[in-house]
């Protein structure tokens, strides 16, 4: 791209500063998360969803875990991951359960990430950041799903920021004991 010399050197106030919103921009968004491999990673919470007709589980890369601490933000490099399973039905649709009473999980439908890392996330404004994170959501072959609505996760994580952001820092800290 050229042409920013020539935006910047023109001295106007508004290009300059729609030239910087384009760019970062495009630095923004789920491209920067990579695909996790959460099957090496800590499995610290299992959740029966039923009127979604799934079971999620929550994963926490293990260097995380071990630098989590009590009323501090999440380290930077911390990677958590919900792989989503369609729940298992049997053939009158109704749910299998295990002998707990748990759902039993089916497919992999889909696997949400959060990944943390220092200085993501300046790109947003303050009314939509949530802190150093960024979120991808891939489908079960890995590939990255560009068409979900990212937004939607930054305003649902945005009243958790006494939380680091996250929902599940509850369990994370069990987990971290």
């Amino acid at each position: 791209m050229k042409c920013w010399k020539a935006v910047l050197a023109a001295g106007s106030p508004v290009a300059t500063a729609c030239f910087f919103a384009v760019m970062c921009s495009a630095t923004a968004g789920p491209d920067k998360v990579k695909f996790p491999h959460y099957q090496t990673h800590v499995l610290y919470d299992v959740l029966d969803q039923p009127e979604n007709k799934e079971v999620r589980e929550l994963y926490v890369n293990a260097e995380a875990l071990k630098d989590l601490k009590a009323g501090q933000p999440l380290p930077s490099g911390t990677v958590l991951s919900a792989p989503t399973f369609k729940a298992l039905l049997d053939d009158k649709g109704e749910f299998v359960r295990d002998a707990n009473g748990r759902l039993i999980r089916g497919r992999l439908d889909r696997v949400v990430v959060m990944e943390k890392r220092t200085g993501w996330g300046t790109e947003y404004p303050d009314a939509l950041r949530n802190g150093d994170w960024e979120y991808a959501r891939f489908s079960a072959d890995g590939a990255l799903t560009t068409s979900a609505n990212y937004k939607a996760c930054f305003e649902c994580h945005k009243p958790k920021s006494s939380q680091d952001f996250v929902f599940s820092l509850p369990q994370l800290l069990k987990a971290a004991r």
